[in-house]
């Protein structure tokens, strides 16, 4: 049941949306804030509230992993148990914690003070292993600073090892790397900036809507956007300026613009810093892009589990209204527009544009069919442009510095500009980095990441989060672009690549990626409902040993029966790690079967500060 504080904030977070069920998330989140869970009892007021029967609140509660439908400790442990956090160390982790506490995943303290979970991406691949608790992200952990975390727990409540706004690597590293002029990791390197308003001034933000509000046409900045040939950085690459051209102009109601800030493919970590770090600089781009396609609403929806991103967002929009960026006739060009930030609960599926739409309109998080497009069709049935957090980052610096100057960076003409790579893996120097679209894996592994860890040798690599297909070592001269990678087989997706030395075990690999694309699958279709299940226990059953040979042959029959039988992406990406392993790595499905055994299990995980060079 909501305290009394907690009631005061309905009101505020009601009016935020035309339709009441929008608020079904933000009082889910909320109930559980104020008691550690979400009661029956607490679904029959949000009922009440909505104006929907508490079977319709359950319903939805019970699609998102992150709310918690009985109580648990007062201390929830979530440990990030997919591939990428897996090849550093997070099943040691989780042995640290049993040895600590004494409890496995799934069990609470005798004192009911923690619960442990482990969970899916976290968005903290380049810092594992890590645990997020209640609110806060511990990363980088070893043995001795999980024992401090859990003795500072117990007595006060707190920990000063809590990650602050996220940036990683650290600015020496950076500095040291400075080979490229930087775009949107560029404020964040000078000393002292906060991300706040007046630092983000400083630096020359907010000037694109001085230049473009009420003193140009919307279509010119359309215009402008497609002439610098800014593709999207969530995944797909759709053009930018060809999206918000399909919003049609003679629509007579309202249109949105929500920005896609659920970053939860495996491997991927940027958007988590650009939001932390410079929180404005997106803003900045929303402003502009709700001006281009006349909407005067747009939501800002951020993955549940950056709570840090919404406060630090939350904190930004406040700065933004009180100077005049937000609001009624902002800087007296007569353009309205209001912003809020919408927080998830845990659902990988969100991510996908029509899921997101599905999740915002208080509804399981689960895909559309297309058509119609959200550009006809979008949230609440009117037309919406749906872009990523860099995508949108990058529009203010295209109106500053001109659309030429933007096709001028990286491989023009189809992938100008630069992008912001997450590197994780077994790699010297894990972290986010800016270049320019187009330099090659090779660089970005030895000028960028480091290097290969330990002197291990390079096996594989993922090239675009998880849902990218894996290459090799053959593939290092490939450049990292859209054309580059899909011509290689893969494509670049996320811009999250992920580095596997000799050690790591390619059916392990593609079975932990399975266990993810398995977790998260919303169910809609049977091919990937049913489909991940069967490819997961053939791989289970591979891994312990228990393989047959006619299991390959059957696994790529799966496959295929999968691949474009699904209303999103979701079955292609799942079927990505088993396609490209039996492609590259036949050998070593065919060893397991042989042998009755995985041929790389038992050998030791290396501790090597915050992780280990093999994933079993």
């Amino acid at each position: 049941m909501f305290s009394a504080e907690a009631k005061k904030q309905i009101p505020d977070i009601l009016k935020r949306y035309p339709i009441k069920a929008s608020a079904m998330l933000p009082l889910l989140n909320l109930a559980q804030e104020e008691e550690g869970w979400v009661s029956e009892d607490s679904m029959r007021e949000i009922a009440k509230l909505l104006d929907l029967t508490p079977p319709k609140v359950y319903e939805v509660a019970t699609f998102y992993t992150m709310l918690n439908l009985k109580p648990i400790g007062r201390f929830h442990l979530q440990v990030c148990k997919s591939l990428m956090c897996a090849l550093v160390g997070s099943d040691t982790l989780i042995q640290w914690i049993d040895q600590e506490l004494g409890i496995k995943p799934g069990e609470t303290t005798e004192d009911g003070m923690f619960t442990l979970s482990t969970v899916e991406c976290l968005a903290s691949c380049g810092t594992a292993p890590m645990m997020q608790v209640n609110d806060d992200y511990f990363e980088r952990l070893t043995h001795e600073k999980v024992r401090q975390v859990f003795e500072d727990l117990r007595t006060t409540g707190k920990c000063s090892l809590a990650t602050g706004p996220f940036r990683w690597p650290e600015p020496e590293v950076v500095v040291l790397m400075a080979a490229f002029e930087k775009v949107l990791l560029k404020n964040m390197d000078m000393p002292g900036y906060s991300g706040s308003l007046k630092d983000y001034e400083k630096a020359g933000g907010y000037q694109a809507i001085r230049t473009v509000l009420g003193k140009m046409k919307p279509d010119d900045l359309i215009d402008i956007v497609k002439k610098s040939g800014l593709r999207g950085r969530g995944g797909a690459g759709f053009p930018t300026g060809v999206k918000w051209g399909f919003i049609p102009k003679d629509h007579p109601g309202p249109k949105y613009l929500c920005c896609n800030a659920d970053e939860s493919e495996p491997g991927t970590f940027k958007d988590r810093q650009l939001m932390e770090r410079d929180p404005h600089q997106v803003l900045e781009g929303i402003i502009l892009c709700c001006y281009a396609i006349g909407a005067h609403t747009s939501y800002i929806y951020i993955r549940g589990e950056f709570i840090l991103g919404a406060k630090l967002l939350e904190k930004a929009l406040a700065e933004a209204c009180e100077a005049g960026y937000l609001g009624k006739n902002i800087l007296g060009s007569g353009f309205d527009l209001d912003v809020y930030v919408h927080r998830g609960a845990g659902a990988y599926i969100c991510g996908e544009e029509t899921a997101l739409l599905e999740s915002l309109e208080g509804k399981r998080g689960k895909p559309r069919t297309k058509p119609p497009f959200p550009a006809i069709s979008g949230l609440y049935g009117k037309p919406t442009v749906i872009n990523n957090v860099e995508t949108l980052a990058n529009i203010p610096y295209i109106v500053n510095r001109g659309p030429e100057w933007f096709m001028s960076i990286g491989s023009s003409p189809k992938s100008p500009g630069t992008r912001v790579f997450s590197l994780s893996g077994h790699i010297a120097q894990p972290g986010n980095y800016e270049v320019p679209m187009g330099i090659t894996m090779r660089e970005m592994l030895e000028d960028y990441g480091g290097g290969m860890r330990d002197g291990k040798k390079l096996k594989a690599i993922i090239p675009g989060g998880a849902s990218a297909a894996f290459l090799t070592e053959e593939h290092l001269d490939v450049k990292l672009d859209f054309e580059g990678i899909a011509e290689a087989g893969s494509m670049l997706g996320s811009g999250a690549i992920t580095f596997m030395n000799e050690d790591t075990c390619m059916v392990w690999a593609a079975e932990r990626l399975l266990e993810f694309f398995h977790h998260e699958s919303c169910g809609k279709c049977t091919p990937c409902r049913e489909g991940s299940m069967w490819l997961l226990q053939i791989l289970h059953r591979m891994e312990a040993g228990h393989g047959k040979h006619e299991d390959l042959d059957l696994l790529l029959r799966l496959c295929g029966n999968i691949e474009g039988q699904t209303v999103c992406a979701f079955g292609d990406a799942e079927i990505a790690p088993i396609t490209s392993t039996l492609k590259h790595f036949r050998h070593e499905y065919e060893a397991h079967i042989r042998d009755g055994c995985c041929p790389f299990r038992g050998q030791p995980a290396e501790l090597v500060g915050a992780g280990t060079s093999h994933g079993h």
